[in-house]
């Protein structure tokens, strides 16, 4: 008989974050202090309900089921008494209180108690337009402002605690919401034995401090390193006093970051030490944004390419070429606008451009998790961000073309099938992509190796194993899931096909009939298109599946042929002894890398690059 009155439950207060577990039929549920989840709160009954196993399996059943509160809102629907389908959760709302529990038939007690915590501890997440985790985990206040930011639907919108797989509606938890602020004054005021008018200054300090709910879907600006978006408003400052080292999520090592409330006369933000702060972050990421970053808009330009391509060298030797061709042939002034942030990429090309040598002039291949990632919070999460790069581009004859580039050095592994998880999204910047570079490795391709059988390019003779198609294919697939967009639909992103190492195949298509595209402080458009059919049929003859991928992604392609080096790399053999390839930095010669991205801009800031047909 005793056997038959076990039973395992677990119960978690979604707003106190108070667990218990059940052994015993019957669990009782009331404000009375013999039950075995008390609930403060008027509404509730001394014992408003009993959880039970019965022959019929485990019911809830109210214990006055005639009495005006004697109602339990069960999975969003009114009940005096429901039968619990067993190993299930169930969402239970007792007057003002907000419970959600599991039931199973056997006692495994360290599940139980894993699976409460994870639902006391995480936020408050609304599942908008039936997409989970829609938005970041939020506090409770933050919800109730969510609904009236994003014009939510109370009746049919259901919130979820934690990693809970059931909810409650938000007409639900607004019954709640008038004495939210009251209530959190009062329990504040206790825990510090003040009255309550003696607090609310404090309150209002500390607020000040915390994250507030900021709609990542839309937004004026996007932030070059999270990608999600904000408006000018939602804006973090970056504290400046001694004191205020710390940041809640990004650790003790990094300045608080706050909402601010107080400012100066300069419109300066006052951290809570009425200190002047000169940095803004990113609301989401918290990372810090660029000086000037509300001043010109930011174009990303993404570089994809599998591992090993050469994605390092070429972003190297472009940030390097960029900053003469633009001044010398359009007046476009090019410089570091974020030189803290752009240390690693102007590292590499001091380390390229003042070798002596092959091995001074190597550049290791980018790492997966390295030092051009940084860890930082996305929808409440930690996870791994490839640092940007961003560099300010001036015409000389107005600022209204005025604009950042924003460029990323993404491992190639990050393209790859199964590595754009949710907590490593680092190549998610293809998706807010303004032009999209995808960098074509010819040397290990199989068809095109054998097209140049007789190359003495060390490169030809590697082993390295290729997926550029695959990688190109799920481009696509990243790119079209992250925009909503069907399978049969194409983006508007222009998209340039770069067939890197030219000078080891250019007598492929015969370099006298490429084309100048640069004349006269114009982009010769005629001879970009020119080029880009000579490059586009050496490769439809040779891999036409790459062809075939890029012409299904966007309506605006081009194929270019550049060689970041310029001439037949060398072997040597490193510190350690391992046979390495690299560039001799007496013979660079760059070929033609500049050239996507003045076509590239053409497209999107033609007020800096002009051009004729």
């Amino acid at each position: 008989m005793a056997f038959a009155h076990k039973l395992s439950l677990g119960v978690v207060n979604c707003l106190s974050g108070e667990f218990k577990q059940g052994i015993s039929s019957p669990f009782v549920i009331g404000s009375g202090s013999e039950s075995d989840m008390v609930l403060y709160d008027d509404l509730v009954l001394d014992q408003h309900c009993l959880i039970e196993k019965t022959k019929k399996g485990i019911q809830i059943r109210s214990t006055q089921p005639d009495h005006p509160d004697g109602n339990i809102i069960l999975d969003g629907s009114p009940t005096t008494l429901a039968q619990l389908k067993a190993r299930t959760e169930h969402s239970i709302q007792i007057g003002k209180s907000f419970l959600v529990i599991v039931t199973t038939m056997s006692s495994k007690k360290e599940n139980i108690q894993m699976w409460g915590k994870n639902i006391k501890n995480g936020g408050w997440i609304i599942n908008k337009s039936n997409k989970a985790a829609a938005t970041r985990p939020l506090q409770i206040n933050e919800v109730f402002d969510a609904r009236d930011t994003m014009g939510l639907d109370p009746d049919s919108t259901p919130v979820f605690k934690g990693s809970s797989e059931v909810g409650f509606y938000l007409w639900q938890l607004m019954s709640i919401e008038p004495e939210r602020e009251q209530s959190h004054n009062a329990e504040l005021a206790e825990s510090e034995n003040e009255p309550v008018a003696d607090r609310v200054e404090d309150h209002e300090v500390e607020n000040a401090s915390m994250s507030r709910y900021v709609d990542s879907d839309n937004g004026e600006f996007t932030c070059p390193t999270c990608w999600l978006k904000f408006d000018r408003g939602d804006v973090m400052h970056v504290a400046v006093h001694d004191s205020l080292f710390g940041d809640p999520l990004l650790g003790e090592e990094q300045m608080k970051r706050f909402h601010a409330d107080r400012f100066n006369d300069k419109g300066q933000a006052l951290d809570e030490y009425g200190i002047p702060c000169t940095e803004i972050a990113c609301p989401h990421c918290r990372r810090t944004l660029p000086p000037g970053f509300f001043d010109e808009p930011h174009k990303i330009f993404s570089i994809v390419g599998a591992p090993q391509s050469g994605k390092s060298y070429y972003l190297t030797v472009l940030i390097k070429l960029l900053q003469t061709t633009l001044f010398k042939e359009f007046g476009v002034v090019f410089r570091d606008a974020d030189p803290a942030g752009n240390a690693p990429i102007n590292e590499m090309k001091s380390h390229l451009f003042s070798a002596q040598n092959s091995a001074q002039a190597f550049l290791t291949k980018t790492q997966l998790e390295g030092s051009m990632y940084e860890r930082l919070p996305r929808y409440d999460r930690m996870v791994t961000l490839p640092k940007p790069f961003i560099f300010s581009l001036s015409g000389a004859d107005s600022d209204d073309e005025n604009c950042s580039l924003v460029f990323y050095d993404n491992a190639g592994e990050h393209f790859q099938p199964g590595q754009d998880s949710t907590n490593s999204p680092g190549a998610q910047h293809i998706a807010s992509s303004d032009t999209i570079f995808f960098l074509f490795d010819p040397t290990i391709n199989p068809d095109f190796r054998r097209s140049i059988s007789d190359s003495e390019d060390p490169q030809f003779k590697s082993q390295v194993s290729d997926q550029q198609d695959i990688i190109l294919a799920e481009t696509e697939v990243r790119i079209k899931k992250l925009l909503g967009l069907g399978r049969r639909e194409k983006v508007d992103t222009p998209l340039a096909i770069i067939v890197g190492k030219c000078d080891s195949w250019i007598d492929k298509i015969g370099v006298e009939n490429l084309k100048d595209p640069v004349s006269d402080g114009t982009l010769d458009i005629g001879a970009v298109e020119s080029n880009s059919q000579l490059v586009r049929a050496m490769m439809e003859e040779h891999c036409p599946y790459v062809v075939a991928n890029a012409e299904r992604i966007s309506s605006d392609v081009c194929y270019f042929a550049a060689s970041a080096f310029g001439h037949t790399p060398v072997t040597f053999e490193d510190e350690k002894g391992v046979s390495r390839i690299g560039p001799d930095p007496q013979k660079i010669n760059p070929m033609y890398v500049e050239i996507p991205t003045l076509w590239a801009l053409s497209r999107v800031r033609p007020g800096l690059v002009p051009f004729f047909q």
